[in-house]
């Protein structure tokens, strides 16, 4: 019974964590992407967009982190709880409920700070950026891992004495 429910958790996590797949092709850029002079040159920001996305990513970076926090707290909870010798099916239930609206509130947030970058692109900028996180993705699965030696082109040339990244 107990590796039955240990399992069924399990599942529920990856079942979970599989949910916002389907968003997955609206995932930013990785890392600081809006002062890296590439892509800056690449979807045309301007210091302006630059300075806006800095703040809202930001603020959305530190719910983030707190709600991030709350959902490996709950995680842990619910995992002592299942692993107890003599366990209450429906504390854990309850437990369970809190992870999942922990997981519900990160995705959100998440989400909400996607939704606030795009109202500061343009929609060709917005195109370009999935045209590209599309291309970071594609190469980060390659089997052989990212190819090494000159990174493929992004539609623009690089600009003069520019960090690469």
């Amino acid at each position: 019974m107990r590796h039955t429910l240990i399992l069924l958790v399990t599942l529920g996590a990856l079942v979970l964590s599989a949910l916002p797949a389907a968003a997955r092709d609206y995932n930013l850029p990785p890392g600081k992407w809006w002062e890296n002079d590439r892509i800056v040159a690449h979807l045309e920001l301007t210091a302006d967009q630059q300075a806006r996305i800095k703040d809202l990513v930001y603020g959305h970076a530190t719910r983030m982190i707190d709600l991030n926090a709350e959902l490996e707290k709950s995680k842990l909870a619910l995992e002592n709880q299942v692993e107890q010798e003599n366990f209450d099916p429906k504390a854990i239930r309850q437990f369970f409920a809190h992870f999942q609206e922990a997981r519900r509130l990160l995705e959100s947030e998440r989400f909400e700070m996607l939704l606030s970058v795009r109202q500061v692109v343009t929609h060709e900028q917005w195109k370009k950026m999935l045209s590209l996180r599309e291309r970071l993705e594609h190469m980060r699965q390659r089997p052989d891992g990212p190819r090494p030696g000159p990174r493929p082109p992004m539609n623009g040339p690089r600009p003069p004495g520019g960090p690469r990244g």
